[in-house]
């Protein structure tokens, strides 16, 4: 299945693959597909690609939770399982394992429950917005990006 988006181990631009990178399924460029196996036949013609983007009104409004690493690592050593065995349970690569356990990067929302789903733990919280009003200043009648401004409780 070839297709034109967006890699998603490198970012480019251009025509994709299926490869299994890590005994994920990714869709990468042509550069990328050496560190997998490709998928050439076999593929279901409605296979869905994964996205990793979340939608708008879920992420103004849902976060995951700050202490996720901790979480994280105390579902692997519960489970008694090292990175890559828990990384291929959770079908995600051991290298982004191993920054979501170290706290160096956080997943998106909507990674973070899917993740809720398979562990059976509590990833991603609601946030609380208070709005801000803005009186406008000058003689103009347009709205300006400050007048939608939320504000988030600290």
């Amino acid at each position: 299945m070839v297709s034109m988006a967006v890699c998603e181990m490198c970012g480019k631009f251009g025509q994709l693959v299926t490869a299994d990178v890590e005994g994920v399924p990714l869709q990468v460029c042509g550069g990328c597909s050496k560190y997998g196996q490709v998928r050439h036949k076999g593929m279901a013609l409605g296979q869905q690609v994964r996205r990793f983007s979340a939608p708008v009104q879920e992420v103004a409004e849902h976060a995951v939770r700050g202490d996720f690493a901790f979480l994280l690592r105390r579902e692997r050593e519960k489970r008694k399982l090292t990175q890559e065995e828990f990384a291929k349970l959770l079908q995600e690569k051991e290298s982004m394992l191993a920054s979501w356990e170290h706290g160096t990067i956080k997943p998106l929302v909507d990674v973070a429950r899917r993740l809720e789903k398979i562990l059976g733990i509590s990833l991603v919280v609601k946030e609380d917005f208070e709005d801000v009003k803005i009186e406008k200043s000058g003689k103009k009648e347009e709205l300006t990006l400050g007048d939608f401004v939320k504000v988030r409780k600290r």
